[in-house]
């Protein structure tokens, strides 16, 4: 196996452990349709910049910024909407300029294909290194805010209540979201890429109940889901992200399932 293979392998097991240990925040505050918003948000801005021909990791960044930065702009206790109805509508929005992108592209069909389902020939190593500069904005996140970030899993309310800058740790958390999710957008693929935050991190809150537990298992099984889904799509030629996501959700099967089996046979030990 030639030197691109391993550092595909690496890419992946490195975009898998970050999205995942996003996951357990995003989550865990019950608002997975961030990770859908943030994604569209990237791939509408590497297509407007792919027709403006400037860098398309630029576009992409810009894009995810501006929309993650605005979700955090509106304090929940003051919008009479709900926050995922708030995110519905950013999402149609998205998707309409994602849409319109497209249409304006008639000439880059084939690289719009790679751009919506992933593919493993977008992997270069300044995407490996921009990978790991996220992974890393991530890990300094986690050791700045991860109190504050605790208490935001419970409440966004009651973390203000309690002096904490909820809402500036809020704006850098879906900051870091956003940059993670525009690295990844090229391999994993936009229509794709939420669902590798959210199924590791469903699939470790079956399995485990402390908070830090979660996150080693959250990251672990993105990295599963991801080395795993290049595997796949490399032996068979198949889009990656489309191995990527259903190996992750074989993976929350497998440990929704488990925690089924564990929970009957207590069950019938108590009985």
């Amino acid at each position: 196996m030639d030197s691109f293979f391993y550092l595909v392998i690496f890419a992946g097991a490195v975009a898998g452990a970050s999205t995942g240990f996003l996951g357990v925040y995003i989550v865990g505050m019950r608002m997975p349709f961030i990770g859908t918003c943030i994604s569209h948000a990237a791939m509408a801005g590497t297509i407007f910049a792919l027709i403006f021909q400037i860098s398309p990791a630029i576009g992409a960044i810009a894009f995810s910024l501006l929309a993650s930065t605005s979700m955090a702009a509106i304090p929940p206790e003051r919008s009479r909407l709900d926050t995922n109805v708030g995110l519905a509508i950013l999402f149609s929005f998205l998707l309409g300029l994602t849409f319109l992108g497209v249409g304006l592209m008639e000439n880059s069909r084939s690289e719009m294909l790679g751009l919506l389902w992933g593919s493993l020939l977008f992997v270069q190593k300044d995407s490996v290194a921009a990978i790991c500069a996220a992974a890393v904005l991530i890990v300094i996140f986690a050791f700045l805010f991860g109190k504050e970030m605790k208490v935001l899993l419970f409440s966004r309310s009651i973390a203000a209540a309690t002096g904490i800058h909820e809402r500036l740790v809020y704006c850098i958390f879906l900051a870091l979201c956003g940059i993670t999710i525009s690295v990844n957008l090229q391999i994993v693929g936009g229509l794709m890429v939420f669902s590798l935050i959210t199924n590791p991190a469903a699939a470790a809150y079956q399995v485990c109940s402390k908070h830090k537990t979660v996150i080693i298992a959250a990251s672990g099984f993105g990295m599963l889901s991801t080395v795993l889904g290049f595997l796949v799509s490399y032996w068979f030629d198949l889009p990656s992200g489309a191995c990527i996501v259903l190996l992750s959700t074989a993976v929350f099967a497998g440990a929704a399932g488990w925690r089924r089996i564990a929970e009957s046979g207590s069950f019938l030990k108590a009985g």
